[in-house]
């Protein structure tokens, strides 16, 4: 859709043309280091804000974790209140998300150091992380070559089990399909839905410190 922008001008490191990265945009700067930096953001798929908001941080600094970033050092916070809650519910959503959102961040050892705030109709957090490294500290997105061992550092399966209880919430004819079909039942979705969220909410800083 966008491909006659031209987007991009050709200097993003990691990538086959130069231009937009696919996770991270890997730049060098003016004084020699490499600067790589992501934006993300996630919507309310879970009941808790404060996972919410611990599940943005982490979807945020995973994507500098899968170019072998340990440390990040700076997260700004985009932030989004939900302006259909009344006072005190956006109040206490807002809050809680924010604070999912800091501890997270604190637990990378890193910090919040600004963003952006709006209204909106549904509440949404994430933000952009960024650090500052050499060469070598790093590691390249397309980089890799056949042979090579692929190492999973979380489960697959989390877009489904998060599917699976939109469905299961909504009663969507696709869930009753599975119902009827047995194909899964509600004890198994919501034990999927608990393992997604664990997953989602635990920073992969010790995978991403292990590839470089």
């Amino acid at each position: 859709m966008l491909s006659d922008l031209n987007l991009g001008d050709g200097q993003n490191l990691g990538t086959t043309n130069g231009r937009i990265a696919l996770d991270c945009s890997v730049r060098h700067t003016r004084q020699g280091h490499v600067c790589i930096s992501t934006t993300d953001f996630f919507f309310p798929l879970v009941d808790s804000p404060y996972l919410q908001g611990r599940i943005g941080a982490a979807n945020v600094l995973s994507d500098l974790y899968a170019e072998g970033v340990g440390d990040c050092d700076f997260v700004l916070m985009l932030l989004a209140a939900c302006r259909d809650m009344n006072e005190d519910e956006r109040t206490i959503c807002t809050k809680e998300m924010v604070k999912g959102f800091n501890d997270a961040c604190l637990e990378a050892q890193t910090s919040v150091s600004g963003g952006q705030t709006v209204l909106n109709p549904w509440p949404v957090i994430g933000g952009v992380a960024t650090t500052i490294c050499s060469e070598g500290e790093y590691v390249k997105s397309d980089g890799a070559q056949v042979g090579d061992v692929v190492v999973l550092t979380k489960p697959l399966g989390t877009q489904v089990a998060v599917n699976v209880h939109e469905w299961r919430v909504r009663q969507t004819p696709k869930w009753q399909e599975l119902s009827k079909r047995s194909i899964i039942s509600l004890e198994q979705a919501e034990d999927m839905m608990h393992a997604a969220v664990c997953s989602m909410s635990r920073l992969n800083r010790h995978a991403g410190k292990c590839t470089t």
